[in-house]
């Protein structure tokens, strides 16, 4: 027992010494900051883009149907959703102007800083070596920005066509959800789960094997749901957040959740990259207990 408890010591050192030396604080809420900045000009330029094929009334009707099925918990994050929905619902009702390029660059803007900011954290979590920022770099994080906005607004399109064709077919009782509230947990957690793996896998400049049953992983996914519970219970019973509110907005409670989730991101990057190293170490323990050597005295 005393041998688990020191090597539960030891793996606790290495990983803070590592949280310490990649600065991970810092670098969840530069990244929580270029989020928020670009979430108001984004939900513009959506807005364009959906209202060229759809009504306003269209455009909120689809984005409240999936706004009423969030989960309880993000109940105080519903002012937020209700400023991007009103947000998105007036900018489709306009056609594109100077205001919709201008926010289109800046969400464009501060994605590409979010893309770039997270390599960073992640190579320096890994120790890969640092990469300068380039045009190619920054001509992808605009591309992704562009192909997340096209999507975007498919989905829209979908969830507005869908239902009628359905209803034309005498289908009138349609769900996006399966009614059970244990199962679409479940089933964010596994989105969740697959997106932070390939951010993990293929977010640092030189691609890392993360499998299926990476800690890491796993941790930075319970992170994000436990900051997404956390944050909206605590919002609902903290006097002193519920103050913050009043006198900054609800952007306090978006950013906090943003800097919770990326800092848990980070985390998992942490815990998979000492996991990584140990299994490099003992591979080469192995192999040079195989040839023959032995291993240098400590």
């Amino acid at each position: 027992m005393s041998g688990r408890f020191r090597g539960l010591i030891a793996w606790g050192t290495r990983l803070g010494a590592d949280y310490q030396r990649s600065r991970a604080t810092l670098a969840a809420g530069g990244l929580a900051y270029f989020v928020a900045l670009s979430l108001a000009p984004a939900a513009l330029a959506f807005g364009t883009l959906a209202g060229l094929v759809l009504s306003p009334e269209d455009v909120r009707a689809a984005l409240e149907r999936v706004a009423d099925r969030a989960p309880a918990s993000l109940g105080n994050l519903q002012p937020v959703i209700d400023a991007l929905v009103s947000t998105i619902e007036t900018a489709s009702a306009s056609a594109f102007t100077i205001t919709t390029v201008v926010s289109l660059l800046v969400a464009v803007y501060a994605s590409s800083k979010v893309v770039y900011g997270m390599r960073m954290a992640l190579d320096s979590v890994y120790g890969v070596p640092e990469v300068r920022s380039g045009l190619l770099e920054r001509g992808l994080s605009a591309v992704v920005t562009l192909v997340g906005l096209v999507v975007g607004v498919a989905v829209v399109i979908l969830l507005t066509i869908v239902p009628r064709v359905l209803e034309w077919l005498g289908v009138t009782d349609t769900r996006l959800t399966t009614g059970s509230w244990l199962a679409d947990w479940a089933i964010a957690f596994a989105l969740v789960f697959l997106a932070v793996r390939a951010i993990l896998a293929r977010g640092p400049h030189q691609r890392q094997r993360v499998g299926w049953l990476s800690p890491g992983a796993w941790a930075a996914t319970l992170g994000i749901a436990g900051a997404t519970i956390g944050v909206g219970i605590y919002a609902r019973y903290s006097s002193s957040l519920s103050a913050a509110v009043l006198l900054f907005g609800t952007a306090v409670v978006i950013l906090l959740w943003l800097y919770l989730c990326f800092l848990a991101v980070l985390w998992g990057a942490i815990i998979e990259a000492d996991a990584a190293r140990q299994r490099r170490e003992d591979d080469e323990i192995r192999t040079r207990t195989t040839s023959g050597d032995q291993p240098p005295a400590p």
